[in-house]
């Protein structure tokens, strides 16, 4: 998502970025995001957590609407509830096909250490 909001930047359309992994986001060079370390397929939160969710797609318009600097992060100050972490029922119980994978795994790997691939 971060390279495709690069494009549509280099063609003038603003854009934010939600993500749940800041290290690879800033690494790659998004022009504008918020973090929140919440797990995939949650970034939002919980299902029915309204009030967070309209607060979390607030910030990104806000953001979106200033169009501060490029490079620009607001992380949010929201943590996963650590009972979920240790229960962890929301989490599938086999690996997405690229994790089970240690050859894509290694690329993928390689891709965030060697930074922004569109340079």
């Amino acid at each position: 998502m971060g390279l495709v909001a690069r494009v549509l930047e280099k063609a003038r359309l603003t854009t934010v970025v939600l993500t749940n992994m800041p290290w690879i986001t800033r690494k790659i060079g998004v022009p504008r995001s918020v973090a929140i370390e919440f797990p995939f397929g949650m970034i939002y939160g919980h299902p029915g957590e309204r009030e967070m969710q309209l607060a979390i797609l607030g910030r990104l318009l806000d953001l979106a609407g200033d169009a501060g600097k490029a490079g620009t992060m607001v992380e949010l100050p929201y943590t996963w509830p650590e009972e979920d972490v240790r229960k962890r029922d929301w989490f599938p119980e086999e690996p997405t096909p690229w994790m089970a994978d240690q050859d894509r795994l290694m690329e993928m790997m390689d891709f965030i250490a060697h930074g922004n691939p569109l340079e």
